[in-house]
């Protein structure tokens, strides 16, 4: 565009209108160049903004944070901001909304009643369904282990008992064994029977004590006795015999043995209670 001037002779001469200065490529100044510009001085100098080159990435950058922000969970300061994560996390409303499954094999060690004690602590502490599974799966698989490891020590405590017990009796281990068993029978209710199959069954003094009294023990004593499942007197003496010939490391069938004479007079008894005088 061309304005009309006036010289000082009052001649008018065509003067070109101002333009910004440009270059062959665009204009010298760039639009992002300066964008902090317009922000105040502690904003403007702060060096979190150093890392964006223009206003679009600064955009970017807050709007991506903001989506993650809105996923994430408060840490709480209150017991209802509490409750409120608890929910959020998959507590069901309610104690009692827990599902519980225990084995039958297990009933024993998870009564009614301590399931609802549990089921109220679980809820307090803020756990969802699959927490409380773990905790229950846990416990059992705790049950099996003790189980098993007390098997295994009862069996040893058999193996140890058995070792002194044959070392203290010699040959007539079996039928100390014998003597024992069946003063459980004559005099053991079933509780005592029962106990008799756990660690305190296999005790040496234990063991000791019921062969004692087992000994004295006659055919008409195991016949008149109440709790008595004995067979009689010379039916054990015929199985003793089957025992020892069933044993081929007994005294009864090594010469050498220094309890081989015992052994056979042993042997000699069992068939004269058995078969009588021959």
């Amino acid at each position: 565009m061309i304005e009309e001037t006036t010289t000082t002779e009052g001649n008018p001469v065509e003067q070109p209108v101002e333009q910004p200065e440009s270059s062959v490529l665009g204009s010298t100044v760039s639009d992002n160049q300066d964008w902090k510009s317009t922000l105040p001085e502690d904003l403007k100098n702060d060096p979190t903004l150093s890392n964006f080159k223009d206003v679009e990435s600064l955009a970017k950058t807050v709007v991506h944070q903001q989506k993650v922000l809105g996923n994430r969970i408060p840490i709480p300061k209150t017991d209802e901001e509490r409750m409120e994560v608890y929910n959020k996390l998959g507590r069901p409303e309610a104690a009692d909304k827990y599902e519980v499954n225990v084995p039958e094999d297990y009933s024993a060690y998870f009564t009614e009643d301590q399931i609802s004690q549990f089921k109220n602590v679980a809820h307090q502490m803020g756990l969802n369904q699959q927490q409380v599974e773990g905790l229950v799966n846990y416990q059992m698989e705790s049950i099996k282990n003790q189980g098993d490891m007390y098997a295994s020590q009862v069996d040893v405590q058999r193996q140890e008992s058995e070792a002194m017990l044959k070392k203290e009796w010699g040959y007539d281990y079996d039928a100390q064994v014998r003597n024992a068993r069946r003063a459980i029978d004559v005099y053991g209710d079933n509780e005592i029977k029962e106990l008799m199959n756990t660690e305190a069954g296999n005790h040496p003094a234990v063991v000791r004590l019921f062969a004692r009294l087992g000994k004295d023990i006659t055919e008409d004593m195991a016949q008149n006795t109440q709790n008595n499942t004995l067979a009689s007197s010379p039916l054990d003496a015929k199985q003793e015999i089957q025992d020892t010939f069933n044993n081929p490391e007994h005294p009864y069938h090594n010469p050498r043995h220094k309890d081989h004479q015992p052994a056979v007079e042993k042997m000699r008894q069992l068939h004269e209670k058995v078969y009588g005088n021959s």
